[in-house]
């Protein structure tokens, strides 16, 4: 007996939509200790995720990309935030 998925990959109903792919990219950044609180905002657009913020590490940026490139839907991620280091 084989056993079939009933949802097929370009099923429109499996899909998620902006608003909930927003949603888990701000609560996974949100429980990322690697990345400071409120520093980025998400933007999504057709599944592709826009991250806006100032960071002060390239590492908070490595970990915020890592975050959301790997969530349900996801078909990009451009990163616009910036690196500014703080002063002493």
């Amino acid at each position: 007996m084989t056993r079939s998925r009933s949802a097929a990959r370009g099923n429109a109903s499996t899909r998620l939509t902006d608003e909930q792919i927003g949603a888990e990219a701000t609560r996974r950044l949100a429980w990322d200790a690697a990345v400071p609180p409120n520093a980025l905002h998400v933007k999504v657009s057709h599944g592709r995720i826009t991250l806006l913020g100032v960071l002060q590490l390239d590492q908070q940026r490595a970990a915020a990309l890592e975050d959301v490139s790997r969530l349900f839907g996801v078909t990009g991620v451009s990163d616009l935030a910036i690196i500014k280091a703080k002063l002493p």
